[in-house]
This record gives structure tokens, sequence and C-alpha cells, in this order.
């Protein structure tokens, strides 16, 4: 999911693990990506600032509640609490749930609240209602409800047929037009027949049109994590990250395997030349 992330999004992420490494904190909580999204840039930055929630506070909050460790150091690199995962995982429900192919902060920030129990321990942490956040992200969002809009059976139809098309990747305009044009009783694919638009023909300058250097093309992650057993090792290196991030898992396998043949481990080449 890292890949769907803006920006400011995987920014809120970073800030999140300063926070907690400055608390000595032994993992990044929903409490510090809160810090994160609040000392941020966005529509869930805006939405906290505007009804009076500050990074300050927040850290307050976070330094009154929080115990800090009682470890000597923590490490490098925190990882996340289970809340904090649950939290990134309703973020992009949040995203998939409004018919966004990214993760914002404004997702972020519906995710996190969603791990609360109840409103009370985030009203004590923001010093706002937290409804009023929530109705002030929904204003600053635009078209934000639209998942929640009644939609023609055509429309439904063609979001949920679209959604099929793109698989486990993003839902792009492409997968759309194309799931418009499957209905041939439609408005839209009335409307468009009239210019000689049809299935075939758009499947035809689709393929001609790459995604890249378009609005659909999707963010290049700058993390990719890669899990071999009990094992995951996490890539950092922002060109490494996006080319491995467009590959598929059995290419990455073969890819693997192909590293693995070409370099053996020293201890082996070393071996081989002793004898």
């Amino acid at each position: 999911m890292f890949e769907r992330l803006t920006d400011r999004a995987r920014r809120v992420l970073v800030v999140a693990q300063e926070e907690a490494k400055d608390f000595h904190h032994e993992f990044i909580r929903p409490e510090h990506l809160l810090v994160g999204l609040a000392q941020g840039e966005g529509l869930a930055a805006r939405a906290l600032g505007e009804v009076g929630v500050t990074p300050e506070r927040l850290r307050a909050q976070v330094g009154a509640t929080i115990e800090r460790s009682k470890a000597d150091h923590v490490g490098p690199k925190l990882p996340f609490s289970p809340d904090a995962k649950k939290a990134l995982e309703r973020s992009l429900r949040q995203a998939l749930r409004l018919g966004h192919n990214y993760i914002g902060t404004e997702h972020l920030l519906l995710g996190v609240f969603q791990v609360f129990k109840d409103d009370t321990a985030l009203r004590k942490l923001l010093g706002v209602d937290p409804a009023d956040v929530r109705a002030r992200l929904d204003e600053l969002m635009p078209n934000g409800a639209v998942a929640d809009l009644p939609q023609s059976p055509a429309a439904a139809g063609a979001l949920g047929l679209a959604r099929e098309m793109a698989g486990s990747g993003p839902t792009n305009t492409g997968h759309l037009l194309l799931a418009v044009l499957s209905d041939t009783a439609s408005q839209g694919t009335r409307a468009l027949a009239t210019f000689g638009v049809t299935v075939e023909s758009l499947t035809s300058q689709l393929a001609e049109i790459p995604l890249q250097g378009t609005t659909d093309a999707p963010p290049r992650p700058q993390i990719v994590e890669i899990k071999l057993g009990d094992t995951t090792t996490t890539i950092g290196d922002p060109e490494l990250a996006a080319a491995l991030g467009g590959l598929s898992p059995e290419a990455l396998r073969l890819a693997l395997r192909g590293a693995l043949v070409d370099h053996p481990r020293e201890s082996e080449s070393g071996s081989e030349q002793a004898s």
C-alpha cells in the first residue's frame, strides 16, 4: 500500500517516526501519526488547524499520555504499533471507498480516527470535538462523499467493472471509460457512439498511450518492503524502490534468484577458491 501514498502522506510517516524517537518511544503509534499530520501540509493539516488543533498541543498530550521507553536507546528505524498498522490499513480502505487511487493525508487522518475505540480519548488528545474535524475535512475534500451518493445502475455497474479490470492495481480513467462502454444501453455509451467511439477503438488507443506521463500514472514508490519467509527487508532508495515497485511478484522472485546465482555468497566463493 505504500506505493499509493502521496509525497505529503509519506512525509507524515517520516515525521511520526522522528516524533516517536524524540519521545523515546519504542513504536510509531497513531498519536505520532496525528502529530505528523498536524505538522505537515495537505487537507488533514488544514482541517486540524482550522478547528484549533495545534502540533504543540498534540505533542504535549502525547508526552503526557505515552510512557517513555525504559530501554537505554531506541532503534534507528521504529516499527509501527498494531494500532498504527491498522490505521494505515483503514486509510487504504477510506481511499478505496472514495474511489481514489492514492492515499493522501485526508485518508490517513480518517484511518487514524477509526482506530480510537471512542471519541473521549481522541477529544482529550485533540482538545476539540473529533466530529468538528471530520466535518471540516468533509468540507475540504472535493467530491469527498461521492462514493456515498446514490448511483444509477449503469454508474454502479461501471465502477464495479472498472475495479475488476484494475485487479490489484489502482483504477484509472482508462478502466472507467472501458467499463462505461461495456453497457451499450447507458447514456454515456450512446453519447460516445455518436463520435464513433467503441470498446475496440478505445482499447486500441489506450494501448498506444503509456500511463507514464499522465495523471493516471501511480506515484513512484519511495519505499518498498520485500518479505522473504519471516524476514522483511525495507528498500529506502527511491530509484531502486521505484524499479522494484514496478515488478510483479514473479518477476521479483526471478530477479532475486538471478542475483543469487550471479553473486554467490562470499563464504561460498571463498571456499571454492581455497579448494
